[in-house]
């Protein structure tokens, strides 16, 4: 991640940065809406706290995260067009941009110079890839689809020369006739929390 905490505006990730927060109190602050890109550890922890105490029904829903998480997983994504007898439900994107950091650009100038493969950029570029399938699955989701067809992922350099990469993920959101029970849940509990 690199970056800096939106929160306390301290450096995260690195060498001399905070830490960055793991996947389950990830999926806990965006369950609860707290959830900030590119927050740290301690702000993230101290603000679902704050917000467990502050609003005990909302506990229920962080229980209920990891289901939402499990269907994300399981949902089917593919680039081929949208089957004739499934109901398109819209287009869904999702997006990651992603600090490389001088050590990343480093390991691969020196790859580059004896013509290897940088697996540098190419590990910093599969972690956004996966992010962003994520974040459009979950956009599905909340469409109360179970299936994303049409599937597009951009790589792009977002700035010039200064190391940050965007990808980017888009396809049809579809609502099939045989979901997955897993995914019929996740849909029901993200309808509940609207």
């Amino acid at each position: 991640m690199a970056g800096i905490c939106p929160i306390c505006g301290e450096k995260v990730g690195g060498f001399t940065g905070k830490a960055e927060p793991f996947q389950r109190l990830l999926d806990e602050g965006q369950a609860l809406g707290v959830y900030k890109y590119g927050i740290c550890l301690d702000c993230l922890k101290s603000i679902v706290e704050k917000t467990r105490q502050g609003h005990p029904e909302k506990s229920i829903i962080t229980q209920e995260a990891s289901p939402i998480s499990s269907a994300t997983e399981k949902m089917f994504s593919s680039p081929s067009p949208v089957p004739a007898a499934e109901e398109d439900r819209g287009l869904v994107t999702g997006y990651c941009i992603l600090g490389t950091g001088p050590l990343t650009s480093l390991f691969s100038a020196v790859t580059d110079t004896f013509g290897m493969k940088s697996n540098a950029y190419l590990e910093k570029a599969r972690a956004a890839e996966k992010e962003a399938l994520s974040m459009m699955k979950l956009e599905a989701l909340k469409l109360g689809a179970d299936a994303v067809y049409c599937v597009r992922i951009n790589l792009t350099e977002a700035t010039s020369g200064n190391g940050m990469l965007m990808v980017s993920a888009s396809g049809a959101a579809v609502k099939t006739t045989a979901q997955a029970p897993e995914i019929v849940k996740a849909i029901e509990i993200l309808d509940g929390s609207k």
